[in-house]
């Protein structure tokens, strides 16, 4: 090994340029999956950290329309908890003066909030200060909605409230944020019983929030508290989760992200195989001359594995070094979308993981050439200059690489929050590869079988597609999987961003009414229809609660499809209708009739029946108002969502929750135009109505996923730029055997323009290929991604994706003409002396 080791050394010496597309596509791949690492597991360490101010307690009890029994007070004081409590809602809010008005997210807060943590506002003070009397405090984003500013007057309910300032920081909004699609507006405890907004029914969300002795076990705390109130139908959320939903949505971002940052690393794959095997093809006759000196081939296998070993620790070392600096250069951002500071850290297994992939990596792609050139017979190597190395690798190279690379997608699936998510992707990057492959490999036998026709240029092009050693596979590979990431990438951007507002039906409603209480419903009714263009009013009941058990299983063990865990993690909504609501389809079952009168009956729809694995004839329990209801299973449901109209998982039959407290939802159709004044004219005679504007709604959504689409396609740039690399190495390692081509075509007297002409085809008609197979499959890939993955809906946006592919065949015919315009310049004089 100390031998090996000194030939590996002196041989780098001179050949370390060699191996620069290896390096560069080490160093791309490890560094996109390095910055994800350490930018993501910052993010989450610092929800870790700061769970206290993020829940802006030690522990939260939440309960929906009542407030937490005297009971659970006083065995929180027992164990020497100060409390405070906090109610959330949703409200209109109207400028007295225009009477424009928006959905907010109403808190309203008793003295002692919060308990860690500081609300800021560009008022200064402090915050029970400013909400002494009839004031209110608003996020700065209705400052231009409702033009707003400190002193100006506006509406709530039924009162007449002052500007006292704009939140520049509520530290617990990412902890206890429900709806997540309306500003904040925060009141008094006092001003929410004074406004008129406290009707039965209302959907108002009750946190007591408790802080806790020091030192406490929450994990105990939380057992004891379960214990002692077992029949609870409360949710509890402690420090030490304090923001699920920021956690879950890193955790997502990540794992798309990383494996878009590994598919970058797999399509270099690519770029180091052809890297290591030109490297190796220049070594040729250093190899052949070691053979003939009787060095054993185990040695030269040890020498340039060595070298392959040391130019892996390099490149992923750089990679990981350039991925560190990304959360430093991040922080600043994410310190003003996240609710606390990000102190960047790195952390061992932010460096173990990509350190692993790109090891990995490189191992799978150069074992192949490094066991074919070990394997290559001295006679061969001596036979021709620019013959290409095609030795068959030792069995322990081949056994090697398969026990590599399933261990490299073991690390995928282990690494990822979503196992199915990885999956699919290890799939599909097999399936590319395959595909691309042996697309690859057919043109190249076409090309070789196809008549030669009479136009040279077009017969020298052919053949350069099928002659030895041609780049034919390696470029549709390289290529062809950048182009696939960056189809999919923005056909799922689109989709994300524009499928909502495109695919929505021309019969949309313009609002969602909530909060309708019972003796309102005909005023609300008359007033609603009597404006312009306002039509397709639909009303429906609407009842909060949580699936207590299926069949007598609690629910949360009867759940058998993790995927489907979000029916348990909040309350669900409720109805009772007769008919069977639109846009809905029967699987299983049969709908009851119009006049049922008999125990109680529930329809659900196709995520429930997968959640729990129910059929029609189970029996389900639901929690409404601390009130246990068990119903039959009737039937099974499908459910266009897409549409926008009302429609909930669990619909009961007529009997059961007539007599339930409850309020309605409506939707209605109406001129865009007209929005507006409807919203004006209901919120003006209805202030405690809650009136979503799908539009904006919309809007929100859109704004949100195009923050999202820049993190996601810079990453999907680093897959095409590696793949660009990748295609310029396979390119330049096919530069030996062109140049022997071209001197023996100019000696035999082809004209250059007949030499350029044949590249231009050759390089056009694989860059049409990678284009059009990259349209493909990056389609196939996206509507995998939306449909199966998220399960969405999914559009084909041709124009991007046809403009991707023709950006495909102008880089490949680029890059070609740049690595062989060399060789076409070449004279021939000196090669033919040389060889």
């Amino acid at each position: 090994m100390k031998l090996a080791l000194t030939y590996a050394l002196r041989d780098l010496r001179g050949a370390l340029s060699s191996f620069r597309i290896v390096l560069l596509c080490l160093i791309l791949g490890v560094g996109t999956i390095a910055a994800v690492q350490f930018a993501s597991r910052n993010v989450l360490d610092g929800v870790k950290t700061n769970g206290r101010s993020l829940l802006g307690a030690d522990l939260i009890v939440r309960n929906i329309y009542t407030p937490a029994p005297d009971a659970v007070r006083a065995w929180f004081k027992e164990k020497n908890a100060v409390l405070t409590e906090t109610i959330e809602t949703r409200a209109m809010l109207a400028n007295a003066e225009t009477q424009d008005n928006t959905l907010v997210e109403l808190k309203a807060v008793e003295q002692g909030y919060p308990h860690f943590g500081k609300v800021e506002t560009d008022a200064g003070g402090e915050l029970h200060t400013l909400l002494k009397g009839e004031s209110i405090l608003l996020d700065p984003a209705l400052r231009e909605r409702l033009g707003l500013e400190i002193g100006d007057k506006v509406k709530l309910g039924t009162l007449d409230l002052t500007v006292r300032g704009f939140i520049t920081l509520e530290p617990d909004r990412a902890g206890s944020m429900r709806f997540g699609i309306a500003p904040r507006a925060m009141i008094s405890r006092e001003m929410l019983k004074a406004s008129g907004l406290l009707q039965p029914g209302s959907m108002l969300y009750f946190h007591l929030r408790a802080k806790l002795p020091d030192g406490t076990d929450l994990k105990l705390f939380r057992k004891d508290l379960s214990a002692a109130f077992p029949d609870a139908t409360w949710r509890v959320t402690d420090a030490d989760n304090a923001s699920p939903g920021i956690t879950k949505f890193v955790n997502r971002l990540m794992l798309f992200l990383t494996l878009v940052g590994l598919s970058a690393l797999l399509i270099g794959g690519i770029g180091i195989g052809n890297g290591t095997r030109a490297h190796f093809e220049s070594r040729m006759k250093t190899i052949a001359i070691f053979k003939s000196l009787g060095a054993p081939i185990r040695l030269i296998e040890k020498i340039y594995f060595i070298q392959v070993t040391l130019i892996a620790l390099l490149g992923t070392g750089i990679g990981i070094l350039i991925g560190s600096f990304v959360p430093y250069m991040l922080t600043p951002m994410l310190s003003e979308v996240l609710p606390f500071t990000i102190e960047p850290q790195i952390s061992l297994l932010g460096l173990a993981v990509p350190a692993l992939f790109g090891f990995m990596t490189c191992f799978v792609f150069s074992l192949w050439p490094l066991g074919q050139a070990a394997a290559t017979s001295p006679l061969d190597l001596f036979r021709s200059s620019s013959a290409p190395i095609s030795g068959r690798p030792a069995g322990y190279f081949r056994t090697a690489i398969v026990v590599i690379s399933v261990f490299l997608a073991g690390l995928a699936v282990y690494t990822a929050q979503d196992i199915r998510f990885a999956l699919w992707f290890i799939g599909g990057a097999v399936a590319c590869l395959a595909a691309f492959w042996g697309m690859g490999w057919a043109i190249s036998q076409m090309a070789g079988k196809i008549k030669a026709p009479h136009h040279p240029a077009l017969r020298l092009g052919l053949r350069n597609l099928y002659r030895p050693g041609n780049a034919t596979a390696n470029t549709l590979i390289s290529l062809g999987l950048g182009l696939t990431v960056m189809v999919s990438v923005t056909l799922i951007e689109m989709n994300l961003s524009k499928g909502i507002a495109s695919n929505l039906p021309k019969d949309a409603p313009a609002f969602f009414f909530l909060d309708i209480q019972p003796d309102q419903k005909d005023g609300f009714e008359k007033l609603l229809l009597e404006q312009e263009s306002a039509n397709t009013l639909i009303f429906s009941p609407n009842l909060r609660g949580r699936i207590v058990s299926v069949n007598g299983v609690p629910a949360a063990e009867a759940i058998i499809d993790k995927e489907e865990s979000w029916l348990l993690q909040n309350d669900r909504g409720f109805t009772y209708v007769r008919d069977l609501p639109a846009h809905s389809e029967i699987t299983a079952g049969e709908w009851w009739p119009a006049d049922y009168n008999g125990p109680p009956l529930v329809s659900v729809v196709e995520d429930v029946e997968r959640a729990f694995g129910v059929k029609p004839g189970d029996m389900i329990t639901v929690n409404i108002l601390g009130r246990d209801i068990t119903a039959k299973i009737a039937n099974v449901r499908t459910v266009n969502w897409m549409n926008m109209t009302i429609n909930y998982a669990i619909t009961f039959a007529p009997g059961a929750l007539e007599k339930t407290p409850h309020s309605w939802l409506a939707t209605v159709v109406a001129d865009p135009n007209a929005e507006t004044k409807i919203q004006r004219v209901l919120g003006a005679s209805y202030p405690n109505v809650s009136m979503i504007r799908l539009s904006e709604t919309i809007k929100a959504a859109t704004d949100v996923m195009n923050q999202i689409a820049v993190a996601v396609r810079v990453t999907a740039a680093i897959a095409i730029l590696t793949g660009i690399l990748v295609l310029s190495g396979s390119l330049a390692a096919t530069r030996t055997q062109r140049l022997y081509d071209v001197v023996v075509l100019k000696v035999l007297g082809i004209r250059n323009s007949t030499l350029k002409q044949s590249f231009l085809f050759e390089f056009g008609l694989l860059g049409l290929f990678a284009g059009v197979i990259a349209v493909g499959l990056g389609s196939i890939v996206s509507w995998a991604v939306m449909k199966q993955l998220m399960d969405l809906g999914w559009q084909l946006y041709a124009g991007p994706a046809i403009a991707t592919g023709l950006a495909g065949i102008g880089l490949t015919i680029l890059i070609g003409w740049i690595i062989t315009g060399r060789v076409l310049s070449a004279p021939a004089a000196p090669h033919l002396r040389n060889d």
